[in-house]
């Protein structure tokens, strides 16, 4: 068939040794049982004829095709066709297009695709070429699509490939020959699907019936064919009956709508009982701007709802999908599904997506920790090498103290006082050990008794004059604790003047760095980059397959490390528990995320929990719908308004009021017991000091002192 833009596809016919069995496709036989099967392929063939389209034998076969077209040519002139049409058909009715046909039913000429197929082909496998030129009648978005084939069973197949395959525009308009054979119960879904659909039912007076599936009683499983009008040659057509939009309105009609709990687009409220959530009021507002009545329930978890597809769309070992609304879906039991579903490419092999109506930032919830170290706090101002400096000064300036106080009294004469230090002192030569016995006369007990210091002795004795005192000394100036009296010789009053103002502003500092510490709270360590996440060795989890396969499949070296680490977990109630812990970190929206940790606040546990504050991906949120859904396009104008209009922001943001984006901040300046803790601990080391020191001075005491010759002799006095 010529003319301008169209397009002519011959299927040539097959070999007679190469029929196939329409139920197991080609198969080679022996040829007694081709022969036979020939015969009773021509056999079926003639009886289809007789009982499908109505003819008999006193109805010539002209006069069945001149009707026929004459029809076609009305309904053509009535869909007023602007940019292409398509027809495909057998070779029974492929005379009725001739040029004609094409010439006398446009009001102007439009582009026009012919595809002619052979009897005994079997549609459910088309031919690559065949496939092609359908690619193109979609591509170009013909308006109208007319099958004229007579075998059912092509036409059967030819409809599920094209439903499966989606190699046309199922919301079109489509005018198809009656016949039986389309409406057994494996072709139920596909007529929700073909809403637009005309049949034309031959009559045994010559007249034509003309039908459509009722829609939207199609909905609710019921299949009824509505019966428009009944046509006769010579007789007017209304064309007001055909095609008409049935999904305006959905007259009331009940839609089962699967749902699964997921923060905040679906929550179950025990005070109304009933689901709340974004998409539950997405879904109110559609049912009432279509006119229908949603039916939500919740899949049964015990079902097992794991697929694995390939890249044909059987179910094989490829590719694995665990979302139960997608299974729900995809198997009819359900119109729509909600439940924070997104925009997953594997997806589309088994149900229609909506557009987006919202974008979630997906991340991580992950373990906080604190650097709360409230026993460290008085020592927190100085770092180590900071507290090592002041420790070695307090025994450099207390030795300097010393040497000076040394150096002054030799310079002044007074290095002969035994009191000065010990090292220092100038003892007599060592001989043989006094006899005990002498400490034990009477004479020495006497004169031992009856001594008394000399006046003015210790009189030129200073401050500094013993180590353990300049020690002591310099410590207390570094705490602020005021001297007896000022040094009696000037040296040492002039680096007691500079030490004090070292004194005075190491210890500004300190009180400085103190007040800090004490204003501000404890830094948290969080994990806020997926480098990070990586580097915790922390493991990863997540609630879908879909997510990780996300994670392997992108471009990023990072992410497919993480894809490689995830796992897929289900939602239990010690998830919480098991990532403050340490022992995982979960992949969600950052809505559910901050849910989860509310709820883990309000249960009492406290746990210590961060959302990542870098977004792994913006991720579109959709509804689901049946495969190739008749509704689609009304759903998608009506989320599109709602969004335009600012619906659903507002109720996103009624939805998380109630769950803050971050903890609440800690008070400043505040001082508790937690951080006074610190105190308490250098109380307890000065005790366990200062008990030390008592059990040593006691065993030297028992030990040293007690043992001494003349120890018996004072304790007698």
């Amino acid at each position: 068939m010529k003319g301008p833009g169209s397009a002519h596809v011959h299927v040539p016919k097959k070999q007679v040794n190469e029929l196939s069995e329409w139920s197991s496709g080609s198969s080679r036989v022996s040829a007694a049982e081709r022969m036979r099967w020939r015969w009773l392929w021509l056999l079926g063939l003639a009886t289809l004829t007789a009982s499908c389209t109505g003819l008999s034998s006193n109805l010539p076969l002209d006069g069945y095709l001149a009707g026929l077209k004459e029809l076609l040519q009305k309904i053509l002139w009535t869909a007023n066709v602007k940019r292409c049409f398509a027809v495909i058909t057998d070779d029974l009715h492929y005379p009725i297009y001739d040029r004609s046909f094409f010439e006398s039913v446009g009001r102007q000429l439009v582009p026009f695709y012919v595809v002619r197929v052979n009897d005994s082909e079997d549609l459910r496998r088309l031919p690559g070429d065949v496939e092609l030129v359908l690619r193109a009648i979609k591509a170009r978005d013909c308006e109208l699509h007319v099958i004229t084939i007579l075998n059912g069973w092509q036409v059967q197949g030819l409809l599920k490939f094209v439903y499966e395959n989606r190699a046309l525009n199922m919301q079109r308009k489509f005018l198809l020959l009656h016949d039986s054979r389309l409406f057994s119960p494996d072709m139920l879904h596909l007529w929700s699907v073909y809403v637009g659909s005309v049949f034309l039912k031959r009559q045994l007076d010559n007249s034509f019936q003309i039908s459509t599936v009722a829609f939207p009683g199609i909905l609710s499983g019921v299949l009824v064919l509505k019966n428009l009008a009944t046509w006769q040659r010579g007789k007017p057509f209304h064309e007001r009956l055909l095609f008409l939009d049935n999904t305006r309105d959905l007259k009331g009609a009940s839609l089962p709508v699967a749902v699964v709990e997921h923060v905040p687009m679906v929550q179950w409220s025990n005070t109304t009982n009933s689901y709340q959530g974004v998409e539950v009021d997405i879904m109110n507002a559609l049912a009432q701007a279509l006119n229908f009545q949603p039916k939500y329930y919740e899949p049964n978890d015990s079902e097992d709802t794991d697929w694995e597809q390939n890249d044909d769309g059987d179910v094989q070992n490829k590719t694995h999908i665990d979302s139960k609304l997608i299974a729900e879906v995809a198997m009819h039991g359900a119109r729509f599904a909600i439940g924070d579903l997104h925009l997953f490419q594997v997806y589309l092999r088994l149900v229609e997506l909506s557009l987006p109506h919202n974008f979630e930032c997906l991340t991580f919830l992950t373990p906080e920790s604190s650097t709360n170290n409230s026993w460290q706090t008085f020592i927190l101002p100085f770092s180590a090498g900071m507290w090592a400096g002041v420790l070695l000064s307090l025994f450099v300036v207390g030795s300097v103290f010393y040497a000076i106080s040394f150096l002054n009294a030799i310079l002044t004469g007074s290095g002969h006082d035994a009191g000065f230090s010990r090292c220092c002192r100038r003892h007599p030569s060592r001989g043989e050990p006094p006899d005990p016995s002498h400490y034990r006369r009477l004479s020495f007990r006497v004169a031992l008794s009856r001594y008394r210091p000399p006046l003015g002795a210790g009189k030129h004795r200073d401050l500094f004059d013993d180590y353990a005192t300049c020690i002591l000394l310099t410590y207390s100036m570094l705490l602020y604790v005021a001297l007896p009296r000022m040094p009696r010789n000037w040296p040492l009053r002039v680096l007691t003047g500079w030490y004090w103002i070292y004194c005075i502003l190491l210890v500004a500092t300190y009180r400085a760095s103190f007040t800090a510490i004490l204003a501000n709270p404890a830094a948290r360590v969080t994990i806020d980059t997926l480098e990070d996440l990586l580097h915790s060795g922390i493991p990863l989890t997540a609630g879908a397959a879909e997510n990780r396969h996300f994670f392997l499949d992108a471009i990023d070296e990072v992410a497919q490390k993480v894809g490689a680490k995830m796992d897929v977990l289900g939602h239990n109630e010690e998830l919480t528990a098991r990532i403050a812990k340490g022992q995982c970190a979960y992949y969600d929206n950052e809505f559910y995320l901050r849910y989860m940790r509310v709820a883990d606040e309000a249960g009492g546990v406290g746990s210590a929990l961060h959302i990542m504050r870098d977004c792994i991906v913006h991720m579109p949120v959709v509804l689901a719908m049946e495969k190739n859904s008749a509704l689609k396009q009304r759903v998608d104008s009506t989320l599109q308004h709602m969004t335009e209009g600012g619906l659903i922001a507002k109720w996103l943001k009624d939805a998380v009021k109630r769950l803050p984006a971050e903890a609440p901040a800690q008070q400043e300046a505040l001082m508790n017991l937690t951080k006074f803790w610190s105190s308490f601990v250098a109380l307890g080391i000065g005790y366990v000091a200062s008990i030390l020191a008592l059990l040593a001075e006691h065993w030297h005491f028992r030990h040293i002192i007690m043992r001494h010759p003349m120890a018996t002799v004072w304790n007698a006095l």
